[in-house]
């Protein structure tokens, strides 16, 4: 499998994170959290002088906090929709010298992960909100996917002599229900780390024969760049699946990334995470059901289901 980092450059925040008019200037306290204090008083001062063009900038900006802090302005324009002329004029009227010191801002309150401060005006439509932003996150992701890289590497993981999946935190679920999709298909899938059990335990047995697959969307451990270098040193195949904030961690390393677009309304929506996963677990399939690998496996399955009872219907 050929290894090298792929950005989508389509990821990112939905563009439409729901009006902030009055819902900025009445509905977000001082005591709003992350960035809020300073951004936020800082823009509620100044609405009424921006553009409109500089009201959605703003918008953005406030649903969109880990994006500002690990994207450059080039990358921020690209995912706001909103040219850098624009966003130049909106930190200079918040009072910020630059686009650096307005970062700087930010990052002093906000941590990548933490939930955004955008709420949306219509507290009723929070059902049709959720559905819109995760539909955005959707295709966003799938139009990123590079269908190459993505059959590689699913030609790669049916044929590895053992699949790990790793993921902690919010990532552990996603990583979770890979594996449990994957051993469907084919056997030696495992998720670490196991409960209780150090991760170097874990990866001691890995070759460049198997591939690992971790998940690294927000929030992630501190020494996860530090797992990845490790598991590259032992010439293992590493694919990563993460969110934008993903990219900063893995600078300079080689491995393949495919980036999920995470939404958020008050917590973060990991939709686009799991439909991905389930995609790269078909891939697989198709793979090894072509070889004749999947059918035989699964009858066994469905066969000890019903020896043990397990499950209603078996």
């Amino acid at each position: 499998m050929t290894a090298e980092i792929f950005v989508s450059q389509n990821a990112g925040g939905d563009e439409n994170t729901g009006g902030i008019g009055s819902a900025l200037i009445s509905g977000i306290g001082e005591n709003g959290g992350g960035a809020g204090r300073g951004l936020v008083s800082r823009i509620r001062e100044s609405y009424e002088t921006l553009t409109a063009t500089e009201r959605e900038a703003a918008q953005y900006i406030l649903g969109h906090l880990t994006d500002v802090l690990v994207c450059n302005s080039v990358e921020l324009s690209q995912l706001s929709g909103v040219s850098q002329p624009t966003l130049s004029r909106l930190y200079r009227k918040l009072g910020y010298a630059n686009a650096g010191e307005f970062r700087r801002d930010v990052r002093r309150m906000h941590q990548p992960g933490a939930p955004e401060i955008a709420r949306t005006e219509q507290c009723d439509d929070l059902l049709d909100d959720h559905l819109r932003r995760d539909e955005e996150s959707l295709r966003h992701t799938f139009e990123g996917i590079d269908r190459g890289r993505l059959e590689c590497v699913c030609q790669a993981m049916a044929k590895a002599s053992r699949i790990a999946v790793i993921g902690f935190r919010n990532s552990y679920p996603v990583a979770l229900h890979l594996r449990e999709q994957l051993l469907q298909l084919r056997g030696n899938v495992d998720i670490l780390p196991h409960p209780g059990q150090s991760v170097a335990e874990e990866i001691a047995d890995l070759t460049s024969q198997d591939v690992v697959v971790v998940v690294g969307v927000r929030r992630r451990p501190v020494f996860f760049p530090r797992l990845v270098d490790v598991l590259l040193e032992r010439g293992v195949n590493v694919v990563v699946i993460g969110d934008v904030s993903v990219k900063s961690a893995l600078v300079g390393r080689n491995v393949t990334l495919f980036e999920v677009d995470l939404n958020s309304h008050l917590l973060s929506s990991f939709t686009a995470a799991f439909a991905f996963v389930a995609l790269l677990a078909d891939e697989v399939g198709e793979r090894l059901a072509e070889a004749g690998e999947v059918s035989g496996r699964i009858e066994r399955i469905n066969g000890y289901f019903s020896d043990i009872g397990e499950l209603e219907g078996c």
